[in-house]
């Protein structure tokens, strides 16, 4: 029986998990309504399912300040100082590190 393929890319689940945390809390659902795909797929990729290059650019047209630098490989080079605090934020709330300290949620 084949497995399913594992994501390659270290952190970006939790990357994914905390861009989900930003926008929309902890509701996968309305999370996957607002980017426009099935909630179980999102919920695939955030358990480590490989991200496609569609989703990914998907991403990030819908998403402003987004940048795929950050999305697979974690560099923030290219985000707005607020989009780099608040995905900071978020990382560590979905990291269990405690809760945010600013308003990761302002990205809506």
């Amino acid at each position: 029986m084949a497995t399913a393929a594992k994501n390659l890319i270290p952190d970006l689940p939790l990357r994914l998990k905390a861009l989900r945390f930003m926008i929309a809390g902890e509701n996968q659902t309305s999370f996957a309504a607002r980017i426009g795909i099935e909630v179980k797929r999102w919920n695939n990729f955030e358990r480590g399912s490989p991200l496609s290059k569609e989703i990914a650019i998907l991403l990030v047209q819908k998403i402003p300040g987004l940048t795929l630098d950050w999305l697979f490989l974690g560099k923030e080079d290219g985000l707005t100082r607020t989009r780099q605090l608040e995905l900071a934020d978020a990382l560590k709330a979905v990291a269990g590190a405690g809760k945010p300290t600013t308003s990761a949620r302002a990205g809506r």
